[in-house]
């Protein structure tokens, strides 16, 4: 006769799999991910490379997370597509590109749920080399890239750009240097539209 497991038994062979359920196979994906970006950056990490280094079969990859991108927002606890952001605000007529951009752009740091989770983004980039790594690769490769070709604009003049939002999320998110933090969104957009707007229009 076949011997019964005792309940002990059972729970202690279950525990010992690698796989408790899918709540598992997706944190187990989100180490490697956030692993593998951080060493190699977003453009050189694959989704295979992911999978193997989960132990996981690529097709949970997609599963979970849809996509490459949807899985880098989730490692870096991003709400939303940011390229689809981006690429929304950078459509329409040229001539009011900078006041779009920076409407679009404060709209998201000001969020209660996004605003948090964009500023714990920042951190960890400034004070850890794989997220920054991870996230600069994401930026050049991704964002950056996907505002040039909607706006149609040269990488130098989105490199430009860029330099500017991202200074103004580390100096009024991060820094909180007061000069930065005691204007109103209203006047963000006032002074730093017409900025933008003048590397645009000055850009090719």
């Amino acid at each position: 006769m076949k011997p019964v497991d005792s309940p002990e038994r059972t729970k202690n062979r279950t525990r010992s799999g690698r796989r408790g359920g899918e709540s598992t196979t997706r944190t187990d994906i989100l180490t490697a991910a956030r692993h593998l970006f951080g060493e190699n950056g977003f453009t050189k990490t694959s989704m295979r490379s992911i999978a193997t280094e989960a132990g996981v079969d690529v097709a949970l990859v997609s599963y979970h997370f849809g996509s490459k991108r949807g899985l880098f927002t989730a490692v870096m606890e991003v709400p939303g597509d940011p390229i689809s952001r981006v690429t929304a605000a950078a459509s329409g007529p040229r001539s009011d590109l900078g006041r779009r951009l920076i409407t679009t752009f404060t709209s998201i740091w000001e969020n209660d749920d996004m605003g948090v989770a964009l500023q714990a983004m920042l951190r960890s980039a400034v004070n850890d080399d794989g997220a920054a790594k991870a996230f600069g690769d994401f930026a050049s490769g991704e964002m950056m890239p996907a505002l040039a070709k909607t706006a149609g604009l040269s990488q130098e003049t989105v490199r430009a750009i860029g330099s500017c939002v991202f200074g103004l999320a580390l100096m009024r998110y991060l820094i909180r240097a007061e000069s930065f933090t005691s204007l109103t969104v209203d006047e963000l957009v006032d002074q730093f539209g017409p900025k933008i707007q003048a590397i645009v229009d000055q850009g090719r």
